[in-house]
């Protein structure tokens, strides 16, 4: 920290800069979402932006809605707990990343308001609505996910102020736990929750105000907030350990395997840790490619471009910018390891004298405490790194577990207060609020369009006005965030949360994958696979003791007797996709009418300022279809085109040269 807390121009940790950065963002997004309301008129402007934005904003709107600010706490948080290895808890999207140029024309060509208009088009109305649940429950998930990480660092931005108001305030709030049993009581608010909640005030109105227009518009803005946040600690962390070059002279020594890309088995396993392979990223991979192409605001980001050029420049490239932020996230990670667990660790305060000392014992009391309690957890994060952790009782792991998760969440935030001067705290602060609440707004605005259009449209209020359907989405998206701000008191860890987020989509993406290129998919062929994968997920996450008990080897558990992640996912995807193919050799095939202007409207490119009467429909002059790959009638996969075929080549070029990059970067010094 580099300001006194006490002094008068400083309130919950922050300096008058800071606050003014602060309040300078919050009047230009206000400013958007007011401005925004105003080019509101019906529902396609509300939950599509009016699709008449180009590459720079599709870019940005791409990169802002799928990074959020707990993206980057988890992977500091992965980094700490695992050494450089932690950096594909996002580069698992990495290898999905070329395919974005392949799908991002499909999705646009749809021409659709929602993801669920996909699964009416091509196979009925119940399948809409199965999406329809799902996909709000994928929002709900993704933005309290995105609310638990944020508000773990802002509070520690705050050096703590947030927990000390949480404990004078004394609000107790409502708590349902699952013990064999619901368990109803209350508890305190969190000093991070209130964090929380004034990020989801601001979110909120502007979201509901502008819709995807605000969203985007914001999006510009945030996401060059969300790059500045990304590098900004950067060279200052560097700069306490004296140098890139520390970082591979002292690294090793201090926590052992921490610049491998893919980590040893035996040390990930000594640390109480799932060790992250080539199969557990492989399977990351397809969990991952398997689940975007239906997370809800995909649709928003490949479809609310001009044409379908611009939805594939902004898919890939506002995504490979993502990659290149996730590099600088994991190296702050690295710097912080050789920090705080080194010799010169701000947690030992080397300039203070020893606990024994004579000059020790005439420091405030609360000095002294402050320096006894870091120094006790500096001892504690050491013994965690240790082999020696494995030998330990387990109620002492799981002590030394809950200390390290506590200080891997707010990692990010505490270097940074330790570090930044002021102003640049609230710069970092502003641009932290950026990445969460682009992703927030984006989710919000889509699940509700969902819920309007699949739903309540559909089986309950069916004639009303555009006004009425319009007013049913704002209201629906205060729901949904309200329920979002439940589930995130459940969360137990970042990473905890982050996994959540990667399984939850694949399970009904499958057959989005299998219904674009091959016909013989069923409507009853969704609902097996989409069923039989979540009820699989559901049995080898909550019941491993069950299959032990049919004789599996002890390698696919671990330590705690849970089956390892590599292997839930492998399960449950093979048996999406088994349970869907054969369900759909069995049940009758969706009309063939129906088919073929599904696949039409998927074969037609987009021209520009073309105006379709509906979701899913062509216009009155429609571009000439494009021919098939395959001469077969049931596989129906678009004969690729040279922008196609470049566009998807150079972007495995730059797949190649970040993992490249980050392999030198860790060894080069």
């Amino acid at each position: 920290m580099t300001f006194a807390a006490d002094e008068p121009w400083v309130y919950l940790g922050l300096g008058i800069l800071d606050w003014f950065v602060l309040g300078l963002y919050f009047v230009v997004v206000l400013g958007i979402g007011l401005w925004s309301y105003r080019k509101v008129k019906d529902m396609a402007d509300y939950f599509m932006g009016g699709r008449r934005f180009g590459k720079v904003f599709m870019m940005f709107f791409a990169f802002g809605a799928g990074t959020s600010s707990e993206q980057a706490i988890t992977v500091v948080a992965g980094t700490w707990r695992g050494g450089l290895v932690g950096i594909w808890w996002q580069f698992l999207w990495l290898w999905a990343t070329p395919f974005y140029w392949i799908v991002a024309p499909v999705m646009r060509r749809m021409r659709a308001l929602t993801t669920a208009d996909f699964f009416e088009s091509r196979y009925n109305k119940s399948t809409a609505a199965l999406y329809s649940i799902y996909g709000i429950v994928m929002s709900i998930v993704f933005i309290a996910a995105g609310l638990y990480g944020s508000g773990k660092m802002i509070n520690a931005l705050t050096g703590g102020e947030l927990d000390a108001v949480a404990v004078s305030a004394d609000i107790q709030v409502p708590e349902v736990k699952w013990n064999d049993g619901i368990e109803t009581g209350t508890r305190q608010l969190k000093g991070y929750e209130f964090a929380i909640l004034a990020m989801t005030v601001m979110f909120v109105l502007y979201g509901m105000a502008g819709g995807l227009g605000a969203a985007i518009l914001t999006d510009f803005i945030q996401g060059i907030l969300t790059i500045i946040f990304s590098f900004l600690l950067l060279p200052y962390v560097f700069y306490q350990i004296g140098g890139f070059g520390t970082l591979h002279e002292q690294g090793p020594q201090i926590k052992e395997g921490m610049l491998n890309l893919v980590a040893s088995p035996e040390v990930a396993l000594s640390l109480g840790k799932e060790p992250i392979t080539v199969f557990y990223i492989f399977m990351l991979s397809i969990t991952a490619l398997a689940g975007i192409v239906v997370q809800p605001h995909i649709m928003g980001v490949c479809g609310a471009g001009k044409t379908e050029m611009e939805g594939r420049f902004g898919f890939t490239f506002g995504n490979f910018l993502k990659r290149f932020c996730t590099m600088a996230w994991t190296f702050i990670g690295l710097a912080c390891i050789v920090w705080y667990l080194g010799q010169q660790s701000p947690l030992l305060h080397p300039d203070e004298p020893a606990p024994t000392a004579a000059e020790f014992k005439q420091l405030p009391a609360e000095k002294q405490k402050e320096i006894n309690n870091d120094r006790q957890l500096h001892a504690d994060l050491k013994v965690r790194t240790s082999r020696d952790y494995a030998n330990l009782p387990p109620a002492e792991r799981d002590r030394l577990d809950n200390v390290d998760k506590k200080f891997a969440d707010e990692l990010f935030g505490k270097a940074a207060y330790d570090i930044l001067p002021m102003g640049l705290i609230g710069l970092l602060m502003a641009s932290l609020l950026a990445a969460v609440m682009s992703t927030s707004d984006a989710q919000m605005v889509v699940s509700s369009g969902l819920f309007t259009e699949n739903l309540y449209k559909r089986f309950l209020v069916r004639n009303a006005s555009s006004r009425h359907y319009l007013w049913v989405g704002r209201f629906a998206g205060l729901i949904i965030v309200g329920i979002a701000l439940a589930l995130q008191a459940t969360f137990t860890d970042v990473i905890d949360a982050l996994k959540v987020v990667i399984k939850t989509p694949a399970a009904i993406g499958i057959s989005l994958w299998f219904g674009i290129v091959w016909r013989g998919w069923t409507t009853w062929g969704v609902w097996g696979s989409t069923l039989a994968s979540a009820a699989t997920w559901w049995f080898v996450a909550f019941h491993p003791e069950t299959i032990r008990d049919w004789g599996l080897a002890d390698s696919f558990f671990n330590h705690k007797g849970e089956i390892l992640d590599a292997w839930q996912m492998a399960a449950y995807l093979s048996t999406g996709v088994v349970a869907g193919i054969a369900v759909s050799l069995l049940t009758p095939r969706v009309a063939e009418e129906k088919l073929d202007h599904f696949y039409r409207l998927i074969h037609t490119p987009i021209t520009p300022g073309e105006q379709p009467p509906g979701p899913c429909t062509l216009p009155d002059n429609p571009a000439p279809q494009a021919k098939k790959l395959f001469n077969l009638k049931d596989v129906e996969i678009s004969r690729p085109t040279w922008v196609g075929i470049g566009g998807f080549v150079a972007a495995w070029v730059c797949v190649a040269f970040i993992v490249w990059l980050t392999q030198y970067l860790a060894k080069v010094w």
